[in-house]
């Protein structure tokens, strides 16, 4: 979902929505607060369809293509009557507390990855039971040649974001994977948000095996990953309806480097190193990709 258009008039904005309709474009109406009217097209699919057409419309807003014969036709100078009417035939509803409302609950694949790891947590006796939490590392010896990777146990570079290590370890990365996972899938989809854990999680992790070998666990680097992506989207695209409060990108990022001040913190932190980088970057691609197309 995404804003594709502006108006000032509202009487504009009702007409070019029900020409979308129309054109069999699903959008919905919000008036953004600021006496403005805000399109904004669900399929993302269709929005570069939507984004001509809108071009088109502000050029030219009476040209006739742009009718709709469902139009409702004025049957009297009481434009109060008629304003409510044509209101009542249009989605105007204010689309962030519809987002807040939906963000509250996981996505499916969110709320898979958040099952897994709670099921690793307590098989693993809290990350006490070595026998399992060694299936989990992305390797158990300390040479540093990933050899089990290489006889083809190829799950090890991902199966260590399954691993936690204390109630405050995996209550803090499942509250942030419900987060900003969730408001991720729900915007792009699972096979985005599958495709995004999976190729974090093995950055991350080849990040803090290779600068502190294999004795670690944690979905902490996913968690950056997630967060680095939603921050840089939200400043550089903001129409695709990614955000986060400034106060917490604050905190997220004070913690952060507060973990690579105090030695001996036991913190994954090439992991968030790696992570907060490749989010990062890749929301600020598709920002970049987005705004020049």
């Amino acid at each position: 979902m995404r804003s594709i258009a502006t108006f000032k008039e509202e009487k504009l904005a009702l007409r070019f929505w029900n020409y979308l309709q129309g054109e069999e474009i699903e959008s919905t109406l919000e008036e953004d607060g600021n006496d403005a009217w805000a399109i904004w097209v669900i399929d993302e699919e269709k929005i570069p369809a939507a984004i001509q057409f809108s071009e088109k419309f502000k050029l030219n807003p009476e040209d006739p293509k742009f009718n709709s014969s469902k139009k409702v036709e004025p049957k009297s100078n009481h434009k109060s009557v008629i304003n409510q009417d044509l209101k009542s035939r249009f989605k105007t509803y204010n689309l962030r507390e519809k987002w807040a409302k939906q963000d509250r609950a996981p996505g499916m694949v969110s709320l898979s990855i958040i099952i897994i790891s709670v099921a690793v947590f307590l098989l693993s006796g809290m990350g006490k039971n070595q026998d399992i939490v060694s299936k989990f590392l992305i390797s158990e010896k300390i040479d540093g040649t990933l050899s089990e990777v290489l006889e083809g146990q190829v799950w090890r570079v991902v199966t260590p974001i399954f691993l936690h290590f204390g109630i405050f370890h995996i209550l803090f990365n499942m509250f942030w994977l419900h987060d900003l996972g969730s408001q991720i899938e729900k915007r792009k989809g699972s096979r985005f948000i599958t495709l995004f854990v999976l190729i974090t999680a093995i950055v991350s992790n080849f990040a803090q095996f290779q600068f502190a070998g294999p004795a670690f666990g944690g979905m902490s680097g996913v968690v950056y990953a997630l967060f680095g992506y939603v921050w840089i989207k939200g400043r550089f695209d903001p129409g695709d309806g990614l955000f986060i409060h400034q106060t917490t990108a604050l905190i997220m990022l004070g913690w952060f480097c507060l973990c690579f001040v105090v030695p001996n913190f036991g913190i994954a932190n090439w992991a968030h190193a790696g992570g907060l980088l490749t989010g990062s970057a890749w929301g600020y691609i598709s920002a970049i990709r987005w705004n020049r197309s």
